[in-house]
């Protein structure tokens, strides 16, 4: 209880990292609770601008924080040294379901986290000029 989400989630990504010898990780699983999360929402700004090739850009994206109890509902995501893309879906107590990317959080009663790691695979993040976004790209590991 009381634990924060980003630093618990990173400390579990490295510990299954470093014990298995890999650079990379997932998340396979998780339950939980939470008494605040922030989220980003997906795809969601203030405002929208062309960009000179015809390209949307997005000024500033809309966050939502909750400062409430509310259950785990679906986390998902990879780490790497290029860092970590998190998604999560949480719903409050009358059942109301949101989501978006993860940006912080801190657990309110428990957090039952599952990581995964696969040998012979890293995960890494590469400019896609197309959304100008870095991208997940996965390259096989030679040992």
């Amino acid at each position: 209880p009381g634990e924060d989400l980003t630093d618990g989630l990173l400390d579990a990504a490295k510990n299954a990292m470093n014990s298995s010898n890999t650079t990379s990780a997932f998340v396979l699983s998780s339950v939980g609770s939470l008494e605040y999360v922030k989220l980003r929402m997906a795809s969601a700004s203030r405002t929208d601008n062309d960009d000179d090739n015809g390209r949307i850009t997005r000024d500033a994206n809309e966050m939502r924080e909750w400062n409430e109890r509310l259950e785990i509902v679906s986390l998902i995501g990879t780490f790497s040294n290029a860092g970590r893309h998190l998604h999560m879906s949480v719903s409050d107590a009358k059942g109301n379901v949101s989501g978006g990317h993860f940006v912080a959080g801190k657990v309110f009663t428990t957090l039952e986290l599952v990581i995964g790691t696969i040998d012979g695979v890293e995960f890494d993040r590469e400019n896609d000029p197309k959304t100008g976004y870095k991208e997940l790209t996965i390259k096989e590991v030679k040992r």
